[in-house]
């Protein structure tokens, strides 16, 4: 699928849970697409590193719905994938070929969950997740060529980052932790005020949240040559306006190190 279907599909599913998106949290491979173009406003109309469309659910929503998530979703034209064969339930459902996910942390009131996503529907569980639940900004995002208006929870810019910093060692292979650090190296490029960005940072490293993360960003920093610099380099691409894209990487993981 190219950008303007898979953008396509993101904004149909908005649309379809229009009524629910107070209550959710969008995260993940979206979020450099949605900082760009309406956030930050610039534009930079890159493919989003995967299609899957994940959204962030806690205890704490406050609207009352008549039907759960998956009753309204599974009236639409949905298909369902079932993670496991011998069991009906639960299922995650896909919009034509795009994954639409739902993520917790471990401790939350799960029932809570169910009353709004409904118990038919697999909602995965990841640690320090409520971290994103709790720094969030409301970002408005418009469906091009005008269909539809959205309001959307988003996990700050800084919080995504530093979140990012903290998780991307523990990611099963090479390749998801490469998704994870070019997400970190999107912001630290794309933003417009990059010293906000690393104030926020050095603030949320002064709360006492994520000490690993400057180990962490060491690893896989310490040069230009280092791992860390490579893989964001191959993720990225070729890029017509850095001459030297390695050592801009490290430049700017090196700023945000000596925040840490």
């Amino acid at each position: 699928m190219n950008l303007n279907k898979v953008e396509a599909v993101f904004f149909d599913v908005l649309e379809d849970l229009k009524d629910y998106l107070p209550d959710l949290t969008i995260v993940g491979g979206w979020m450099p697409y949605i900082y760009s173009n309406f956030l930050w406003k610039n534009f930079v109309r890159i493919p989003v590193t995967t299609a899957d469309i994940d959204f962030g659910v806690d205890e704490s929503g406050n609207l009352k719905h008549p039907k759960t998530i998956f009753e309204t979703l599974s009236g639409l034209n949905y298909t369902e994938r079932h993670p496991r064969m011998d069991r009906m339930f639960p299922v995650v459902l896909l919009k034509e070929k795009v994954l639409v996910e739902f993520i917790t942390y471990p401790d939350v009131d799960f029932k809570a969950i169910e009353k709004l996503v409904g118990g038919q529907m697999q909602v995965n569980k990841i640690e320090k997740f409520d971290f994103l639940l709790k720094h969030r900004v409301l970002i408005t995002a418009k469906a091009p060529r005008g269909k539809g208006t959205y309001v959307l929870n988003c996990p700050a810019p800084s919080a995504f980052l530093y979140h990012k910093g903290a998780t991307f060692i523990s990611r099963e292979n090479k390749e998801k932790q490469a998704k994870d650090l070019y997400y970190m190296y999107f912001i630290l490029r794309y933003t417009p005020d990059v010293d906000a960005i690393l104030k926020e940072i050095f603030q949320f490293s002064r709360d006492g949240y994520f000490k690993s993360v400057s180990d962490n960003l060491a690893k896989f920093f310490e040069r230009a040559s280092s791992q860390g610099c490579l893989m964001v380099e191959r993720e990225n691409g070729p890029d017509e306006f850095i001459r030297d894209l390695r050592q801009d990487i490290f430049e700017r993981f090196s700023k945000l190190r000596a925040v840490l």
